[in-house]
């Protein structure tokens, strides 16, 4: 499994279009962090998502297209540490991603002081850690979910199923308040609640809440999305790639 983590990190900081890609993402995301509050910058919000789903895009289903998968698979590995490998990777890749971010952030914020800035910014430590946190526990989710669609969708077509499906369920409740449908409503919410559950880590990370209900739905869709990738990942038959 521990090769599988180490050939994802390859794989993605070892592209010059990711590696640039990347680079531009963490140097926005830390330029807003160095300015304002680090810690749900780091969190949450449109950058954070984007990132996530740049390094989790066609995690299994390019190396299937390619025949790498039925290479590798044609050694003495389970499929399932393959699989997990690449769930791990994924974390891995992000959480140096974010270890960058936080470094720019911090030089950021130090610059202004070094040239005499009056009202230069001060970044916490804490704030920066538990933003990373808040930031790894969300990307644990969309990983699971990216994974879980590429493992039977073709090349970045698993990240493509993870938008078609999260943008209906957000638009659901707000489709059954228009139609009046308070059961359109109810369903909507309740898919939203346990497909996609979103937990205030800043709450939890402080020690409020931890064992709460929303945390338990995030952990049993985490576990519900990696189970149904393994289980289809374990029966899938690969035929060897083109490209």
């Amino acid at each position: 499994m521990i090769e599988m983590v180490r050939r994802f990190l390859r794989q993605r900081f070892g592209s010059p279009a990711m590696a640039t890609a990347l680079g531009v993402l963490a140097f926005l995301t830390a330029t807003v962090a160095a300015f304002s509050e680090p810690e749900p910058v780091l969190a949450g919000g449109f950058l954070a998502f984007v990132t996530v789903m740049i390094i989790s895009a066609g995690s299994v289903s390019r190396d299937a297209s390619s025949g790498a998968l039925q290479m590798i698979l044609a050694r003495p590995i389970r499929r399932t540490s393959y699989l997990f490998g690449r769930y791990l990777g994924i974390l891995a890749a992000y959480a140096t991603f974010l270890a960058g971010t936080c470094g720019l952030a911090t030089l950021l914020s130090i610059l202004p002081r070094a040239f005499g800035a009056a009202h230069a910014s001060n970044i916490s430590p804490i704030s920066l850690a538990r933003g990373v946190s808040a930031a790894l526990l969300n990307a644990s989710l969309y990983a699971s979910v990216v994974l879980f669609f590429s493992t039977f969708l073709p090349a970045y077509a698993d990240v493509l199923g993870y938008v078609l499906v999260a943008i209906p369920l957000q638009l659901l409740p707000t489709i059954g308040r228009a139609l009046h449908k308070p059961w359109l409503v109810t369903a909507g919410e309740t898919a939203l609640r346990n497909v996609v559950p979103q937990v205030d880590w800043g709450e939890v990370l402080h020690g409020q809440n931890v064992l709460g209900e929303p945390t338990g739905r995030f952990v049993l869709a985490v576990v519900v999305f990696l189970t149904l990738a393994a289980v289809i990942f374990s029966r899938r038959e690969f035929s060897y790639g083109r490209d």
